[in-house]
């Protein structure tokens, strides 16, 4: 099997969507007994009383293994541009093992880095998904083509009830906001991109609440 692995923050006796982050594993190609090992090991790592922490479970043919590290802060982002995404590149639909592009692109931006493609859509970052609040008030997130379906982008989909479809870098100027979702943040507003700030939408930082409370 393709190397894949899981990524949950453990915070407060918690795994936020944990079953859907199982879901994900046996879709992206994990057998029962695997998601069965991957799932013991979130059971163990809440009994861990140390400050939040992020778990990554990372399985292929050789087992099941997981990894810890401090989680990165949830406070708003400043994201600098690489024009690497490619909406036809399949290979990204995984969350696979090998993360040398991602590695690349943030070598080259200096940091985390919003994926735009040649003719101007948005795709992710090199960590997270983005959801768009849009300038007529409704929700988008970039369709999912070459991008990876992350498991806070689907929770993020039903509680906006977003329109996945093609974002374009020109709307963020005049958007009432955008946002990181990811599992190891939750929702993080995006305060700039390469210099440019955004406007701060409350719609957002409620939704960033309501993943916060989530059991």
């Amino acid at each position: 099997m393709i190397p894949i692995f899981e990524t949950v923050l453990v915070d407060d006796g918690r795994i936020r969507l944990r079953a859907r982050h199982l879901e994900r594993l046996a879709r992206c190609g994990a057998s029962p007994a695997q998601v069965t090992a991957v799932d013991a090991c979130f059971t163990d790592a809440l009994l861990l009383t140390d400050p939040p922490f992020l778990l990554r479970v990372d399985v292929d043919d050789e087992g099941v293994r997981p990894s810890t590290r401090p989680p990165r802060p949830a406070t708003p982002v400043e994201l600098m541009i690489d024009r690497s995404y490619d909406p036809d590149c399949d290979e990204r639909l995984l969350k696979t093992a090998d993360r040398a592009w991602a590695d690349a692109a943030e070598a080259a931006a200096g940091g985390e880095a919003l994926l735009v493609s040649t003719t101007g859509l948005i795709g992710e970052t090199t960590r997270a998904s983005v959801l768009l609040h849009a300038a007529d008030g409704g929700f988008a997130v970039p369709d999912l083509r070459g991008i990876l379906p992350g498991v806070t982008r689907a929770w993020a989909l039903e509680q906006t009830d977003a329109t996945e479809r093609d974002v374009r870098l020109d709307e963020l100027r005049s958007a009432h906001g955008a946002a990181l979702l990811t599992a190891g943040r939750g929702v993080v507003p995006i305060a700039a991109v390469e210099g440019i700030a955004l406007a701060r939408s409350a719609a957002l930082h409620e939704l960033a609440r309501t993943w916060r409370e989530l059991p």
